[in-house]
């Protein structure tokens, strides 16, 4: 395996993935603060920004998506209602 690429892939986040996600995150909770963007405009690694794709799509509601934010790197746990994409809507209609 060539690690040298691999590391490589951690170093070439564009701004441009990371404008995407800024826009997912957009059509998902509506208009994001300046602490959020900026937050995410500074994220250098790859796996990173990749697992926050992951998590704005899965993310029951705004606080989850921040909390995980917030969490770093090392943070991969997507269990539960807080990622339920649907748990508010269900919520709504109980």
């Amino acid at each position: 395996m060539n690690h040298e690429h691999e590391d490589h892939r951690h170093e070439t986040v564009s701004v441009t993935e990371k404008e995407d996600l800024l826009g997912l995150i957009h059509m998902r909770f509506g208009s994001v603060p300046d602490d959020i963007k900026e937050k995410i405009m500074a994220i250098g690694d790859l796996d990173v920004l990749d697992r926050l794709f992951l998590i704005a799509v899965n993310a029951a509601n705004w606080d989850v998506f921040v909390s995980e934010l917030n969490e770093g790197k090392n943070s991969f746990k997507m269990v539960g209602d807080g990622f339920d994409p649907l748990a508010e809507i269900n919520k709504r209609d109980e």
